[in-house]
Parts: structure tokens; C-alpha cells; sequence
């Protein structure tokens, strides 16, 4: 039987990743959010598919928002990429097409980042979760 894809974008993983920093710097054990329990118990049914721009999202949350140097960030990536058993997406080619969608459709700056996320997702044929009501909202008047 073949698994389905499911994308995951900053959204999905950051309350995880920002519990362990916390414990980090408190010399704690990081809580398993339920969210991420629930991934864990699902991923022999799931492939889970990450990406490149999420990795940058998370990083600059992790270092720049909660002191994390660029080594505990990269043991806490590769870790995460591990457990889930996430396929990591390296490339994503954008042209001059993207600049049409601000032009055509008002959208906040987040809205526009979980854009070129929904685009990893189509090309790898994925799932895509948002909870960017501004993100679904724009897709369902645009029939993306």
C-alpha cells in the first residue's frame, strides 16, 4: 500500500522545536508535543516531506528568537528529519511567475512564504496543512 504524503511547513513542527529550545536552556527534557506524538505513531502510514524553507523558517526562529547556536539548531534538525523519517526537499525552482500573485491578490507577508511552501507541496504531490486561514481563504477564491 502505497503511504501518502503530507508536507510539513514551519506551522507543523515549530511548537516542537521551540519546546526543546526552551529545555535547552533551561537543562530540561524537552516535552513531546502531541502534535509530534501524533506524527510518530502515524509515519508507517505517512511520508512526511519537509523542505528547505522550512528549515530556514525554523532556524532563524530558534536561533535568533531563543539563543540556539547553529550547532544544537542542526543535532535538533537532523534529529527531527530522523525520527519522522521526513524526506527533505533541497530545491525548489521559482521564475518571475511568483511576482504575479502579489500583484494579483492583496496578502500578508506570511501568506506569500506559505505560497512557495504550497508549491514544494504540489511538486512532490503532498498534502499540504495549513492554518493560514489568509493561505486557504486566497486558494479557494483562486481554485489553486
Amino acid at each position: 500500500m502505497e503511504k501518502f504524503r503530507v508536507y510539513l511547513d514551519t506551522n507543523m513542527i515549530i511548537d516542537s522545536f521551540i519546546n526543546q529550545a526552551i529545555a535547552i536552556r533551561k537543562g530540561e527534557e524537552a516535552k513531546i508535543p502531541e502534535k509530534l506524538k501524533f506524527f510518530l505513531d502515524i509515519r508507517d502510514k505517512v511520508e512526511f516531506i519537509t523542505s528547505f524553507l522550512t528549515e530556514t523558517e525554523v532556524a532563524r526562529e530558534l536561533i535568533a528568537g531563543h539563543g540556539l547556536d547553529e550547532e544544537q539548531f542542526d543535532i535538533l534538525w537532523e534529529n527531527f528529519l530522523e525520527r519522522l523519517r521526513c524526506r527533505y526537499v533541497e530545491e525548489l525552482k521559482l521564475d518571475k511567475e511568483l511576482v504575479k500573485l502579489p500583484k494579483r491578490i492583496k496578502m500578508k507577508l506570511r501568506t506569500l512564504v506559505n505560497f512557495i511552501h504550497l508549491f514544494v507541496a504540489m511538486k512532490e504531490s503532498a498534502y499540504f496543512v495549513s492554518g493560514d486561514n489568509d493561505l486557504i481563504k486566497v486558494v479557494r477564491e483562486n481554485k489553486v
